[in-house]
């Protein structure tokens, strides 16, 4: 064949030369292949991996029940031991024991805790445990047998390395640190088989006031945490954390270090559920009150209550009681002789400190139009008697809510939902659909407290209406100061109320983002109390008792008081102010007064209080509460802003002066002699608290009996995505297998036949 046929019949060279004919080997150029379909499948490929990455960084976040036990187990986490009934019990045994001397409006404790092994070999006990946000330690010391070590205060990392240095050498050593303002870690080194050792810690805090005219009168209360929630750590994940510049030690916590919780470590210590006591803990308490008492009542645990002349004897009904919830004492006066302002004074070294404690007159202004945005929490950490107890709230505040207010409500988990886009008029039908929509929430989920505080934040309310936001939580999260500035940056003019729920509620967010909100805080621990306190509140939210308050100080005296600017007082409320006065003559010390103004339904009132009372009577731990209270200043300080650097030396001022435990400065005890052999090995132990009362128990028995929680249930569902993301990713293989190589030849021959 010639070139002028090819010319002439250029179908037929293609069909005899087509390149699927022709052998690879003969091709001069190697054909090339349309690929321009691979980048869309390529594309589709990347969304599994993206769901798969996605997943894993979940599953870090929310790691399940066994590998937790596996790690923790193996890597010094809670230990066990066969009893010699065969059963797994921990290898440390701790009990606390609490004794109380409430005098006035000061209460001083003194808690010892005991921990044993009762394990073969040495061990470091390690304990997370909570108290009071305005409880000050002033004093730790250690018993081993006889011995009695005293604790001294030093500068955290300091004393960080003189305890890991003693636990090293084989001495016997205790550490006391501060994590938040409610919790703090023990650690005791070198526990030997058998042997017991006791920390003992002097605790100083306030006694809480408030003014319940529907209830009888004043009513003093004392609040003893001593177990909590846990806390969800939002943020992500820091596989790889930032390295540090200080000593870090082992807290055996369950979570990793995120964005927005660094030190989420330390703050979450294990916990287990126990049908029985485990870690015991037993009370005694020596009241006196200064006044005659009406009645002495806890709503929390059963008392054995005995009267001795102007104080009462208390004691746990049976005893000892599981640590899983609050203990709560309250006792109210004689109606004859309840007071309305008073003055409390201790004398220490070359100054007096004093605490000025004042009721204004229950007298409420003209009511005005509020906007009233409710938040509830509906996380995995309500689940159980909590989330009823929040439902029954909002359902009563709902009910309470006067006809021609407006309101909303929004509820969050992982992410957050609103009853209406925009604030409605309260009537009947929007007051039954808010009931509606209440009733069907139900627990689960993270706690992302942030975006539903950013939008009931934001925004004004319409002219004349006057906006509050009421936020219903058992504020278990680690990222309280982020939450804290952000309701600072977005306050306004708003108020924001907190309700705590719960038996073990985070009271440092509570009353933190009350001060913070211009508001208060109150607490609801039983399904019985929901109308009553509920109630209380919609009286404060009617509108401030006391407005623009303020005090004035004798101009002989130099004076440090806190809080240096005192909120608006709502109904109930009391003035509640500790200072520290440098005289300038001491022969005037007494001399003079204290004036309170401020104003009361749009009038100017006073009330003066003559310092010659202090003269009568001390007072001892008001030094120690003054510091507290300046420390806890500063933080704030820091919190809206302030250098760090120049906090912490302000704080390690104060608190090396006072001898107090805080962010920045440790207690530290060491035994001079060794008492663990080189060759001995010693391993660490975390100390479980109890999951608190009425928290949501596994379904399985053999679980229900104990069970260590990894995380609470506020994780995502990662194992689902994982299996979506799989299943997603084999069918992508598969279409590309199908465009890349052809179908295969069984499945393409049996096409061709049909």
């Amino acid at each position: 064949m010639m070139a002028s046929d090819f010319s002439a019949a250029p179908h037929l060279c293609r069909q005899r030369f087509r390149k699927g004919r022709i052998p690879k080997h003969l091709l001069l150029e190697q054909p090339v292949k349309n690929r321009s379909w691979m980048k869309y499948v390529l594309a589709l490929l990347m969304l599994p991996l993206l769901i798969l990455f996605l997943a894993f960084a979940d599953s870090v976040r929310a790691d399940d029940d066994y590998q937790w036990q596996k790690r923790h187990h193996e890597q010094g986490g809670e230990l066990f031991f066969l009893d010699q009934s065969g059963r797994r019990a921990p290898a440390l045994h701790m009990t606390s024991d609490f004794s109380v001397e409430i005098n006035g409006m000061v209460a001083e404790i003194t808690l010892q805790q005991r921990f044993k092994n009762q394990g073969s070999q040495w061990l470091e006990a390690v304990y997370v445990f909570p108290l009071d946000e305005q409880a000050a330690i002033s004093a730790m010391q250690m018993r081993v047998g006889e011995r009695l070590i005293k604790g001294k205060i030093k500068e955290k990392q300091a004393a960080r390395k003189e305890y890991q240095l003693a636990r090293k050498r084989g001495q016997k050593a205790a550490l006391s640190e501060q994590q938040r303002a409610n919790l703090f870690t023990q650690r005791v080194a070198n526990i030997a088989p058998g042997e017991e050792i006791e920390v003992e810690l002097t605790v100083v805090q306030s006694v809480n006031l408030r003014d319940l005219p529907q209830q009888g009168g004043l009513q003093f209360s004392l609040r003893i945490p001593t177990t909590l929630t846990p806390r969800y750590m939002p943020g992500q994940v820091l596989l790889q954390p930032k390295a540090q510049t200080e000593l870090q030690l082992d807290n055996h916590g369950w979570a990793q270090a995120t964005s927005q919780v660094p030190d989420a470590a330390e703050i979450s210590p294990p916990m287990i559920a126990f049908e029985d006591i485990v870690n015991p803990m037993s009370l005694h308490i020596n009241l006196d009150a200064g006044l005659p008492l009406a009645d002495v009542e806890s709503p929390s645990h059963k008392l054995s209550v005995r009267k001795l002349d102007k104080r009462h004897q208390i004691d746990l009904a049976n005893g000892v009681a599981s640590m899983d919830r609050d203990f709560i004492l309250q006792w109210s006066p004689n109606p004859s002789s309840q007071p309305r302002a008073a003055l409390f004074r201790q004398s220490k070294e070359q100054s007096d400190y004093a605490m000025v404690m004042l009721l204004p007159p229950q007298t409420l202004s003209s009511a005005i139009p509020r906007e009233v945005v409710f938040i509830i929490d509906t996380s995995g950490s309500m689940d159980g008697e909590s989330i009823v107890q929040a439902k029954a709230a909002l359902s009563t505040a709902i009910q309470q809510m006067g006809d021609g207010n407006r309101f909303n409500i929004i509820e969050f988990n992982s992410n957050y939902r609103m009853f209406s886009s925009n604030p409605l008029f309260m009537n009947p039908l929007n007051r039954q659909q808010a009931l509606d929509f209440v009733a069907g929430l139900h627990s689960g989920g993270g706690t992302e407290m942030l975006p539903a505080l950013r939008e009931a934040l934001q925004g004004r309310p319409v002219e004349g209406f006057l906006k509050q936001v009421v936020f219903i939580t058992d504020g278990s999260v680690g990222n309280e100061t982020e939450l804290f500035r952000e309701i600072h940056k977005l306050l306004g003019d708003s108020r924001l109320f907190t309700v705590g729920i719960g038996s073990a509620p985070n009271g440092f967010f509570m009353r933190k983002a009350a001060e913070f909100g211009r508001g208060s805080h109150r607490y609801i621990s039983r399904l019985d109390q929901v109308e009553d306190e509920m109630g209380h509140l919609f009286k404060q939210l009617a509108s401030p008792v006391l407005r623009d308050v303020h005090i004035q100080w004798p101009e002989h005296l130099q004076v440090s008081a806190l809080p240096e600017n005192i909120s608006d007082l709502y109904m109930g409320e009391a003035v509640l102010v500790q200072a520290k006065l440098t005289e300038k003559n001491a022969s005037e010390v007494m001399d003079g007064n204290v004036v309170i103004k401020g104003q009361l339904a749009s009038q100017e009132w006073q009330q003066s209080i003559p310092l010659a009372v202090l003269a009568d009577r001390q007072h001892h731990g008001l030094s120690n509460l003054w510091g507290r209270k300046k420390i806890a200043q500063l933080e704030d300080e820091k919190t809206l802003g302030r250098d760090p650097k120049a906090v912490k030396a302000d704080v390690l001022k104060i608190a090396l002066a006072e001898q107090l435990l805080s962010p920045y400065t440790s207690f530290i005890a060491v035994e001079e002699k060794i008492s663990r052999p080189m060759t001995a090995v010693s391993d660490s132990a975390a100390v479980a608290n109890q999951l608190p009362k009425g928290s949501a128990k596994p379904a399985a028995p053999e679980v229900r009996q104990q069970t260590a929680m990894a995380y609470p249930k506020t994780a995502l569902g990662w194992e689902l995505k994982l299996y979506q993301s799989l299943l997603m990713l084999l069918v992508l293989l598969l279409v590309y297998t199908v465009c890349r190589f052809g179908m295969p030849r069984h499945v393409l021959f049996k096409t061709v036949a049909q």
